[in-house]
């Protein structure tokens, strides 16, 4: 089942009503929301996750643990079971649907944590402040390092990175990527950026989208580094109306496809609950595009070690 952009601003709306009428009466106890399923698996212990020369878990949404260039990375970070913010005391947004598979007292030492931009489901502050480690280098987009706790003072270092820019940290470098979404956390500040990024150790290559639409910025990845080894892409987040702004499965294998990738990671899908896009359906959609034998890490807790 293929979904094309919806192009009518009209039945945008329309859709976006539809949507967070029904997450509104959950949040009011009008609906009954599903409980939260159970996670396929959780972190791996210590011992065997430093031991993997490249090793990949899917926490939810875009929060994914990487092992590469004999560094731990984190991206996206966010640990907790509603997708909003906090206001006076009650969680706000939309509930998960899928546990997450730890918390953050569970993971391993991060060396690396990497941000995309500064969305509430991408940007978590309450997660933030509990990861801040003077042993923890942060990569984040322009103008939003002030965003961090402390403005990012308790980390080692703090790189805010344009596309195309790159930094090299012993085995693992980092590139910021172009990609097609936006970096505000609010209406109004517009100017922040946002960012893909191609991580890269000396045996292999990946991209990790964070949130992007269907684009041709990653299609000279084939050319200029011989193809990806895994692509990281979202596969759903409300086909219609966010369709313009996050891509369809068919959309994020059509990509990976032109970027040379060898498989493909999908995330930022079935996290938070969605009434118009049931738990599991995006992956099947993805499966239909895209060798399953090629796909790793797809559930949450489920992890891929070499």
């Amino acid at each position: 089942m293929a979904a094309s952009p919806s192009k009518s601003p009209l039945r945008r709306a329309k859709a976006l009503t539809r949507q967070w009428a029904i997450v509104l009466a959950e949040q009011a106890g009008l609906r009954q929301r599903p409980e939260p399923i159970a996670p396929a698996g959780g972190i791996p212990d210590f011992d065997q996750w430093h031991a993997a020369r490249f090793a990949a878990l899917w926490l939810g949404q875009a929060t994914t643990l990487l092992r590469l260039g004999g560094r731990t990375i984190l991206t996206d970070p966010h640990f907790a079971p509603h997708a909003g913010v906090t206001i006076a005391g009650r969680p706000t947004g939309r509930r998960r649907s899928i546990a997450l598979p730890g918390q953050v007292a569970d993971l391993p030492p991060i060396d690396v944590l990497v941000l995309t931009h500064a969305h509430m489901d991408h940007w978590h502050k309450p997660t933030l402040e509990q990861l801040v480690s003077p042993d923890t280098t942060v990569f984040v987009p322009r103008h939003t390092r002030r965003l961090l706790p402390g403005r990012g003072r308790g980390f080692g270092r703090v790189v805010e990175l344009q596309w195309e820019e790159a930094l090299e940290l012993d085995d693992l470098a980092i590139t910021a990527w172009p990609c097609k979404h936006w970096g505000a956390r609010w209406l109004i500040d517009r100017h922040r950026g946002c960012n893909a990024y191609v991580l890269e150790d000396d045996a292999r290559t990946l991209l990790f989208a964070g949130d992007t639409a269907h684009t041709d910025a990653f299609d000279s990845l084939a050319r200029v580094r011989g193809g990806i080894d895994t692509a990281i892409l979202g596969i759903g987040n409300s086909y219609e109306p966010w369709d313009t702004v996050h891509a369809t499965p068919e959309q994020a294998a059509a990509m990976a496809r032109r970027m040379g990738a060898r498989r493909l990671m999908p995330i930022h899908h079935s996290t938070f609950h969605d009434p118009q896009e049931p738990v599991g359906q995006p992956l099947e959609r993805l499966k239909a595009a895209w060798d399953p034998g090629e796909i790793i890490a797809e559930l949450p807790g489920k992890a891929h070690l070499e």
